[in-house]
């Protein structure tokens, strides 16, 4: 992923729950280091609600590293 471009995250159901993605990437959002897999429907949604606003006003201010935000 280039610096001109920023994540934008969806929610799909997978076996124990819900999995809030990066849509570019396809990989699982990564919160505190976290994968954000086998969530509740309404949580999951909400994250990635919150996730895509913080892309929206801050490109980039989602993402980040194993040793901190990017």
């Amino acid at each position: 992923m280039n610096d001109n471009e920023h994540a934008v995250y969806a929610v799909a159901p997978e076996l124990g729950g819900w999995t809030v993605y990066d849509t570019k990437t396809l990989e699982p959002a990564l919160v505190k280091g976290v994968r954000q897999v086998g969530l509740g429907r309404e949580a999951a949604d909400a994250l990635a609600d919150v996730l895509n606003t913080m892309e929206r006003t801050a490109p980039g201010s989602s993402l980040v590293r194993s040793d901190g935000p990017s």
